[in-house]
């Protein structure tokens, strides 16, 4: 609901803006930082709570740290093309049958993203984007006994709202907020095997959703 208003608010921005100042073309970009969001884990979280007493049972929903970085190009105005890398972290506490456990939650994410400029006025621009890629899912099970590793891979969507301000001629900060859907599917270790099953009894997938907001900078030439 906070990605929503956001989202709402910056559009209401612009359009008012958009009254008072000339509009320029859009411009490529470099940018990079930070975030955090908010995901449901279901599988992931579904295991965990299979091995653990009910005070300890953790929460589906989860926040996680992102860093990314990405770069854009024009197209045909208004619309750019976006290449972006995400790399998300989740990280759970559980104390498991056992012992103590620490199970790590990764993704990365490769994704290719058709944004429509709502407005460039030179000293700001907002963009609306929307695509997806081909990601990657890790977890990391360690506890005072064993450790493993599972992966997978699968397809995943974003749609976002990106806003830079100037602090110069080219340097801006970057404020944005996303929303994902990941559908990764099964994750496996290198022997190939599941780390266990899901609710519905099948082996655990890295399916999630989740939505975030961003902090950096860009660099638009």
């Amino acid at each position: 609901m906070k990605v929503l208003i956001v989202m709402v608010s910056l559009c209401a921005l612009a359009q008012c803006r958009a009254q008072t100042q000339p509009e320029l073309s859009p411009r490529a970009s470099l940018s990079a930082g930070m975030g955090v969001e908010y995901a449901s884990y279901a599988d992931v979280t579904t295991l965990i709570n299979a091995t653990v007493a009910p005070a300890q049972v953790v929460p589906r929903f989860k926040t996680a740290v992102e860093f990314f970085g990405a770069g854009t190009m024009p197209l045909v105005e208004p619309w750019l093309l976006k290449f972006e890398y995400a790399y998300t972290l989740a990280t759970f506490s559980p104390q498991g049958a056992y012992g103590p456990a620490t199970i790590n939650v990764i993704y990365q994410m490769p994704s290719l993203i058709l944004q429509y400029m709502l407005l460039d006025r030179g000293v700001y621009s907002v963009r609306l984007g929307a695509g997806g890629g081909y990601h990657f899912g890790r977890l990391e099970e360690n506890t005072l006994y064993f450790s493993d590793a599972f992966t997978g891979k699968g397809p995943g969507m974003v749609v976002e709202i990106e806003a830079n301000t100037a602090f110069g001629d080219h340097l801006y900060a970057y404020l944005g907020a996303n929303a994902r859907w990941e559908l990764v599917g099964t994750v496996v270790d290198a022997r190939g095997a599941s780390p266990g099953v899901a609710s519905s009894g099948s082996p655990v997938t890295f399916h999630s959703f989740g939505a975030g907001a961003r902090l950096g900078a860009c660099y638009l030439f």
